[in-house]
């Protein structure tokens, strides 16, 4: 950095200093797991997934939690939560019922959280990062604004060694690139477990920290996702 040589050096260490402390705030600005969207009346709140979103409708559920949690929040604010989820869905499932299923309900905004069923299936990377950029521009051009998940678990160990966690690894890589490179909030779920499994299960388990299964959440699980998806939203 250039120094003119008429500023004291003091005036010189501080102007560094600001220089340094924008260039960090602009870094996290275009962070993708840093940003929320604010809350306006009358916003559609769509939760758009696969069984993980299915069971998050019950009494217990994380949809139901984030409902709950917005009206008591936010009470002046008339404000709709819903979801639109079938268990076994991959993305592609969500591509063929995204307009007649969640765009013709006109939502505002809408999370995405899928990707452990295409892990599974052995979609790639490619294919994945592809089939989600189209789902999310047919919701923006649908009005929408999305923030998207990172998938979740399919085991709970926390060093790496449950059965398909690269490939898990490799999608929650994919929404993480995708969710820069589109300039669209992130919900890094994926690395929210991963470091809760670090700090709350000390013996490793493969399952009954966050889920039932490996997989599903279970009471503690889907009150640790609605928190996530509450920290999205202002």
């Amino acid at each position: 950095m250039f120094l003119p040589r008429c500023l004291p050096l003091a005036t010189c260490a501080a102007a560094g200093l600001v220089l340094s402390l924008t260039g960090v705030l602009a870094a996290a600005e275009k962070d993708p797991a840093e940003r929320t969207i604010e809350l306006d009346d009358g916003d559609r709140i769509i939760f758009f997934g696969d069984s993980l979103t299915a069971q998050g409708t019950g009494p217990d559920g994380y949809v139901t939690l984030v409902r709950n949690a917005l009206k008591e929040k936010h009470p002046k604010l008339k404000l709709e939560v819903d979801s639109v989820a079938t268990g076994g869905h991959k993305v592609t499932d969500l591509l063929k019922r995204v307009d007649k299923d969640v765009i013709a309900q006109k939502p505002t905004i809408v999370f995405i959280q899928i990707g452990v069923n295409d892990a599974g299936a052995g979609v790639t990377q490619d294919q994945f990062r592809e089939q989600l950029e189209e789902l999310i521009g047919r919701l923006q051009d649908g009005g929408a604004k999305v923030i998207l998940c990172s998938l979740t678990s399919l085991g709970e160990k926390h060093d790496g060694t449950n059965r398909i966690d690269g490939r898990l690894e490799e999608l929650a890589g994919v929404a993480r690139e995708l969710a820069k490179d589109l300039d669209i909030p992130l919900n890094d779920l994926r690395k929210a477990f991963v470091e809760y499994w670090k700090e709350h299960n000390p013996d490793n388990k493969d399952k009954g920290i966050l889920t039932y299964d490996g997989n599903h959440f279970n009471e503690t699980g889907q009150k640790f996702v609605a928190e996530q998806m509450l920290g999205k939203l202002e």
